[in-house]
């Protein structure tokens, strides 16, 4: 073999040799997560889902640090007026990921865009405390008086319709991420493509597999590139907790959105410090359509809240480990706010809930001869799955006869936000730790995210006084009257206080569990996975037969016959 060629062998050897050590070098994070994504379109979003896959990639004024709590992001500084009402921002210097500088004139646009009726996002009314966002997302005035300028291209200046002292929490919410202008002039609703999304975060689109996977790979012209560990993530949808459970058991996922409330005993004997649960800012709740009937009517509404037994829900059917009874709207933890108020009957006998319930359902028509009938939609995932014929039967106890559906997670946040349905489990999970971010999404003008068609002027009116309120324990007794008047008119009943539930392995360096459940993958890095505890064989049953006979109950005669006696 002549010299040259043995040499070029030699060096193309060597070339491999290198490029297969830096593969095997890559740091992957694989990431369970929940549902498949609706959009990675920050103003087409709907769900905690897609706000993950999206703060991987785009990053607003404020961001998150690795405790989940507030920092500045695309903006380096931030000066605030006295009066709380105007903040300049001084954007950092940094660039898109193909390489072009963001300006303050990208947050201007995305605002806009955001706000503009023909835009029609769901979230938009996130950003009302913005001057004349409102106005302007009613079409009353032109997006140009939207408190939102940029005097230079590194200056933003937000004004805002009253003080809004968790505006940092707020603008961390994916509604007020930049937009690349040219991009979505070029691209259009295809912007968000894998080749065609540019970002400002640390990691951009790669590849997205509807129902399979979304891989993103880190951006090298992040401004704190240096600092990012993580080479590549992948976000899997996991609807199915059970055989979520499974590939986490089986290395497939590092983390995992939840884990199934039936092994919590096998978890916390095999991998207690694997299995994760805390309490969150979220609230799960009946949603009623009161523009339909039954629900127009206030004492159908209160019959069926009452007949809903929220400790059998939170202690047997979800067996004390899904989270806590709920009695009121507000989250425990929830600041700036008096929690007193609950529901009324909270503290009743549920036999005499029960007797009162058909008493309140006779007087409005309804009787064993002409029963009160309605569907509940819900989302078809395991613990919301049980929930829901758990409450067909506790219905059925006091006469009601329900029939119940199962949609996937983006078909049923559709549903809710079309107003498609009569009575739907509904979720929040508060953006900012402030009663203000519960309480729009009951406020007449929020349409999209208002699924009960709620509309009260004494509510409206306590929310008002609380934004013009400057003294903090004033705003607080002022939104704790809103909470109480929202209570008392039951466009939705409460249910639970869902807990986190995720499962990290013992190699994933810097999760931090926080109340408000985000964890950024830029904060994150893998160890020695020789330190991930040895399982079980993976086929093997975790819990034996015992559950797959609590399974069987979860029928609604089988409900009904337990409930009766």
């Amino acid at each position: 073999m002549p010299a040259r060629f043995a040499r070029v062998i030699a060096a193309l050897t060597l070339s491999m040799v290198a490029v297969a050590g830096a593969a095997d070098a890559s740091k992957i994070l694989k990431r369970g997560n929940g549902a498949e994504p609706y959009s990675l379109d920050p103003h087409r979003a709907i769900m905690t889902a897609e706000n993950n896959v999206i703060g991987d990639m785009l990053m607003g004024l404020y961001t998150e640090d690795k405790n989940g709590q507030p920092i500045l992001g695309a903006a380096e500084s931030v000066e605030t007026s006295p009066d709380g009402l105007t903040w300049t921002f001084r954007i950092r210097p940094h660039n898109w990921s193909d390489g072009k500088p963001v300006s303050a004139d990208d947050f201007v646009f995305a605002f806009q865009r955001l706000l503009a009726p023909e835009t029609a996002a769901e979230y938009a009314s996130v950003l009302y405390p913005i001057k004349n966002a409102q106005a302007v997302n009613k079409g009353k005035i032109r997006k140009e008086r939207l408190g939102v300028n940029a005097p230079n291209p590194s200056t933003l200046i937000i004004t805002l319709e009253h003080a809004a002292p968790f505006l940092p929490e707020l603008l961390t919410h994916y509604t007020a991420f930049p937009v690349p202008k040219s991009y979505l002039e070029r691209f259009g609703s295809e912007w968000t493509r894998a080749g065609k999304m540019v970002v400002n975060g640390p990691y951009v689109l790669s590849e997205w597999r509807p129902h399979d996977h979304i891989r993103l790979i880190k951006n090298a012209r992040f401004y704190d590139a240096a600092n990012v560990n993580i080479d590549e993530v992948f976000y899997y949808p996991s609807d199915d907790d059970n055989t979520a459970l499974k590939r986490f058991r089986a290395g497939e996922l590092d983390t995992q959105e939840r884990w199934p409330t039936t092994e919590y005993k096998w978890l916390k004997t095999h991998i207690p410090d694997e299995v994760r649960r805390i309490p969150q800012l979220t609230i799960n709740y009946v949603s009623f359509n009161m523009k339909r009937k039954p629900f127009d009517d206030y004492n159908v509404r209160k019959a069926v809240a009452m007949s809903i037994d929220n400790e059998a829900l939170a202690k047997r059917v979800l067996l004390d480990v899904y989270g806590q009874a709920a009695y009121g709207f507000l989250p425990p933890g929830t600041a700036n706010v008096d929690l007193g108020a609950k529901v009324p009957w909270h503290d009743t006998p549920m036999l005499e809930r029960q007797k009162e319930a058909r008493k309140i359902l006779a007087a409005a028509g309804f009787n064993s001869s002409s029963p009160l009938k309605f569907t509940y939609r819900y989302i078809n995932v395991p613990d919301i799955k049980k929930a829901a014929v758990a409450l067909q039967a506790m219905w059925r106890a006091v006469g009601i006869q329900v029939e119940i559906q199962a949609s996937e997670a983006k078909v049923h946040w559709n549903l809710l936000e079309v107003h498609d349905f009569e009575a739907a489990y509904n979720t929040w999970a508060l953006d900012y730790n402030d009663a203000k971010n519960l309480f729009f999404t009951f406020q007449a003008a929020a349409e999209q995210l208002n699924s009960s068609w709620y509309s009260s002027e004494i509510f409206e009116n306590y929310l008002k006084e609380a934004d013009r309120e400057a003294d903090g324990a004033k705003r607080a007794r002022l939104l704790g009257n809103a909470h109480a008047q929202l209570i008392a008119d039951i466009p939705a009943v409460p249910l639970m206080f869902p807990y986190q539930r995720h499962l990290v392995k013992s190699y994933v360096i810097n999760w931090v569990s926080n109340p408000r459940d985000v964890n950024r993958s830029r904060w994150l890095d893998i160890g020695d996975k020789s330190a991930s505890p040895a399982l079980p064989d993976v086929n093997a049953e975790q819990q034996g037969g015992f559950f797959d006979w609590v399974a069987s109950w979860f029928s609604a005669d089988a409900w009904s016959k337990w409930w009766n006696n």
